[in-house]
Parts: C-alpha cells; sequence; structure tokens
C-alpha cells in the first residue's frame, strides 16, 4: 500500500476518531447534565444542538469516517485479517478496539437516532401545541429520555474501552 495513502488514513482515522470520542465525552459529562438542569428550556437548546447545530449528522459522519478509513488499516496492520495475529496481545487489543466502535455505530444509528427524532419531533409537536405537553405526550418523552439516556452510558462506556484499547493496544505483550 502506498505510504501517502496510509499516512491519509491514519489521519483520517485518529482526526475523526477523536472527534467522535471526544464529542461523546463532552456530550456524556456537559451537554447531558446541563440539558437536565436546565428544566423546560433544556429542550430549546437540544433543538438548537440537534435541529440548527445537526449534532447528529456531525456525529455520524465521524464516526462512519473512523470506521472507513479503520477497516483497511486493520486489514494492512492483520496481514489480511489473520487470526494469528489477531490472537496476540497486539491483535487482540486492536481487534477489541475495532470491534467495539462498530457496536457503537450500529447504537447510534439503530437505537439513538430514531428516539432522538422521535424526542424531536414530539417536542415540536409540544412547542406547536402551546408548550405544556398532554400527560402522553410527557410520558412518552420521560420513556425515550430514559432508554436514550440508557443507550448513551453504554455506548459511551464502549467507545471508552476502545480508545484505551487502541491508545495500549501496541504495549500488549502476552
Amino acid at each position: 500500500m502506498n505510504i501517502y495513502f496510509i499516512l491519509f488514513l491514519r489521519f483520517v482515522h485518529i482526526f475523526a476518531g477523536v472527534l467522535w470520542v471526544g464529542s461523546a465525552i463532552l456530550y456524556f459529562f456537559y451537554v447531558e447534565p446541563t440539558v437536565r438542569s436546565l428544566g423546560p428550556a433544556g429542550g430549546k437548546f437540544m433543538f438548537e444542538f440537534v435541529e440548527k447545530r445537526r449534532y447528529p449528522i456531525f456525529m455520524t459522519a465521524v464516526s462512519f469516517l473512523t470506521i472507513l478509513s479503520g477497516i483497511p488499516l486493520f486489514w494492512m496492520i492483520s496481514g489480511g485479517f489473520k487470526l494469528s495475529w489477531m490472537k496476540s496481545g497486539p491483535g487482540l487489543g486492536f481487534t477489541i478496539g475495532s470491534i467495539l466502535p462498530l457496536i457503537a455505530f450500529l447504537m447510534g444509528v439503530l437505537l439513538l437516532s430514531p428516539r432522538g427524532k422521535r424526542m424531536g419531533e414530539l417536542g415540536k409537536e409540544i412547542g406547536e401545541s402551546g408548550g405544556t405537553p398532554r400527560p402522553e405526550q410527557a410520558d412518552e418523552m420521560h420513556k425515550l429520555e430514559k432508554e436514550f439516556a440508557q443507550f448513551e452510558r453504554v455506548e459511551f462506556i464502549i467507545l471508552s474501552i476502545s480508545l484505551i484499547a487502541m491508545a495500549t493496544a501496541r504495549y500488549w505483550y502476552f
């Protein structure tokens, strides 16, 4: 493989991965607690954050770029996905660090995104009807927020483990 192409892939992979994990950390530790503490004003912030600033699109793009650039890098370092390399210390570290983000990406696309979209639609409905939710709307929003937070925490843990595995894999000698 051309060294310039490998360097390009590494740059994209590392830069997009930093944006993905860093944004997840920022969201988990700062945005979510702030939105909760703002009460009703938190909904307005989230509307701006999601609809106008396009946070979900950003997260999808950087996660996709991380994975897309990581696949050929993994193929190259593993000698074509050789099981013998994947069972070595560094191979195990990179394999764990590669599989977990795939799970996190699928969680984002299949579990978080639909709930986030529905929360946005529901928030819009509530806003258009005067700002006070009907009981069934409030119940649905509470359920969606709870599920979203649970999946978000799992995704945060998965991404953190992946980050640690990727950063330390070359030192796994056993």
